[in-house]
């Protein structure tokens, strides 16, 4: 692990107005917030606006990453005469960014909770990611793909779908009530090398983390509050994976049968150590079990430089985004990065920042 020192850049940062829009229940609008509203006042801009969210949120914090975890926003709201108007199973949606530019979608949600403290009221919004971790079944499916099981998984949730591919195909697949609908999602897009997440849209996808273009770049010396980067041993070397049936060998309806030499439904990757052994009962062809273990193997490359960054509001940063970092004094800070989870804080104390969790990407998958 790697702490890199920040020095104070010799030219000062140009202010910029933080904004938020909240739309839930009877309070609707937008306004400056938090840091703005001060910084508005103490530089003689306009700050003067008359929606109650904009007069009442003391701080909001919207947390977002890749499946199982679950995405959540936290509303805190002072209360008055004009308290934002807000019931449990309110929908709406909250935006971020700043005077400067349009707002940018975040969060789209439905309150799940209320809590009433001493002159606050702390409002918990939640979106499809809690109705997947709520929902288990027992269920079994044959002669489907991982992405045609997810969905069907989301409909049983009731959640809707923005990108849902294929992944692997599974002669058969059972989906028992030990983990949740939300894990199962997780579980399949880890066979399948991708990656599933709720859109700011409130939609799942589910599609391969394939590097894209960044969303931000973050500069050293310029908008990186702090910085660290981890670089870890190894953790997996050499992958065999072993499956169960002959549907490889013996066409697609004998993924029942019992095979007496496994090699049929067996895939191996690397050559180095630690070596792991992977048995799973649902891979039952070859073509299966070779692509779990490249996929077993390319997650665990994406655990070998990880790192966190804290940055001035960024709200285009999402999971499965590919952010930037350039000009840290450490290479190894240096370049592309696949963002897994975002933390998007708003006060009045602390203005608008963005805190990433991120893995390497690039030469190492």
């Amino acid at each position: 692990m790697l702490d890199i020192p920040l020095f104070q850049s010799e030219s000062p940062a140009a202010v910029r107005q933080p904004t938020f829009a909240i739309a839930f229940g009877g309070g609707a609008g937008g306004g400056l917030g938090g840091l703005a509203a001060s910084a508005g006042s103490a530089l003689g801009i306009g700050g003067a606006g008359g929606d109650s969210w904009q007069q009442h949120l003391v701080s909001l914090r919207v947390e977002l990453g890749l499946a199982p975890f679950v995405d959540v926003v936290e509303l805190v709201v002072a209360t008055g005469a004009q308290t934002p108007t807000v019931a449990v199973g309110d929908e709406g949606t909250v935006a971020l960014g700043y005077g400067d530019a349009d707002t940018t979608l975040v969060f789209t949600g439905r309150v799940a909770r209320i809590s009433y403290g001493m002159g606050i009221r702390t409002v918990t919004v939640t979106n499809g990611g809690a109705q997947l971790a709520q929902l288990r079944l027992n269920q079994s499916y044959e002669q489907q793909s991982a992405g045609e099981i997810v969905t069907e998984l989301t409909g049983a949730a009731e959640v809707s779908t923005d990108i849902v591919e294929n992944g692997v195909d599974f002669p058969f697949y059972v989906v028992a009530d030990g983990r949740s609908a939300y894990q199962q999602i997780a579980e399949l897009a880890r066979k399948s090398d991708y990656g599933a997440w709720i859109t700011a849209a409130g939609k799942l996808t589910f599609a391969p983390l394939d590097e894209g273009d960044p969303v931000a770049t973050f500069t050293y010396g310029e908008n990186i509050l702090s910085l660290q980067i981890n670089d870890a041993a190894p953790t997996v070397g050499a992958i065999m994976t072993v499956g169960e049936g002959a549907a490889g060998s013996q066409g697609s309806n004998a993924w029942p049968w019992l095979v007496k030499d496994p090699s049929a439904v067996t895939g191996s990757t690397g050559a180095a150590t630690p070596a792991r052994l992977v048995q799973d009962g649902a891979l039952r062809s070859g073509a299966a079990t070779q692509s779990v273990a490249d996929s077993v193997s390319k997650a665990a490359d994406r655990l070998k430089i990880t790192g966190r960054l804290l940055a001035p509001g960024a709200p285009t940063v999402i999971p499965a985004s590919t952010i930037a970092v350039a000009n840290a004094p450490t290479d190894l800070a240096n370049g592309n990065f696949l963002v897994q989870r975002v933390r998007h804080h708003f006060s009045k104390d602390m203005g608008f920042t963005t805190s990433i969790v991120f893995s390497k990407i690039g030469g190492l998958i």
